[in-house]
């Protein structure tokens, strides 16, 4: 899967993001902007994020400058270690932040308490963006991917509290949805889920790019749940 260089604008026609892509999404060195055109981050990203690089306040002054962690669970990358700016430009912090995860919340910045958010407040959602801008017909099976049986928990109680019932009424069928590698399958249209169960199917779901991240399914759910499925 090859990185190509491109430019992402918003439905209004200002420019988002300009750099490597993958999928549509940054990936690779970029810049980020917010909407009234003023960097938003810069640096090296990933399919979660800045991997390393700067962001900034929508006044234009530097926020954080350092590295990131990749965010196996929800949410994005986190500032691991760099230097926190305030809005004036001022240095506050220097080091090593703290950092605390629960279930399906996004992660928290504990120390310094004046970073704030994991990411800057109006920051461009390229992931809505994609989804909106892609128009995809809600129906139908999705493939999720989901790491760890931690996160595949949090993953179908999501599911669960949103009416979805598993394809196999059995307890075994969950239990196996929870234990296997393999994507978890979605029917938004019949609120059911499963999962792939062969290393051949995840394989060709994989060269057809019909799998989709965690976040992706829960933003495409949050777009698709106000439409009314017949």
């Amino acid at each position: 899967m090859n990185e190509e260089w491109n430019k992402i604008f918003s439905k209004s026609g200002k420019l988002m993001y300009e750099g490597f892509t993958r999928n549509e999404m940054p990936y690779g060195s970029g810049t980020s902007y917010y909407s009234n055109g003023i960097k938003c981050q810069e640096g090296v990203f990933d399919d979660k994020g800045l991997v390393y690089g700067r962001e900034y306040y929508r006044n234009g002054k530097l926020r954080f400058e350092g590295a990131y962690k990749h965010n196996n669970g929800y949410g994005p990358n986190y500032p691991i270690f760099g230097s926190c700016y305030d809005e004036d430009g001022k240095e506050l912090f220097y080091g090593e932040l703290t950092i605390r995860k629960s279930g399906l919340g996004w992660p928290t910045i504990v120390k310094p308490e004046c970073f704030g958010l994991t990411e800057p407040k109006g920051k461009p959602d390229f992931i809505k963006h994609r989804w909106e801008s892609a128009r995809k017909k809600p129906y139908g099976k999705y493939y999720v991917n989901v790491r760890g049986k931690k996160e595949r928990k949090c993953f179908i109680d999501f599911l669960e509290k949103n009416g979805f019932k598993c394809e196999d009424s059995a307890a075994s069928a969950k239990e196996s949805a929870l234990d296997s590698r393999f994507p978890i399958t979605v029917d938004i249209g019949h609120k059911k889920y499963g999962h792939m169960n062969s290393i051949t199917c995840a394989a060709a779901a994989a060269t057809a790019k019909v799998i989709i991240s965690s976040e992706e399914f829960y933003m495409l759910y949050e777009i698709v749940s106000t439409v009314v499925i017949v």
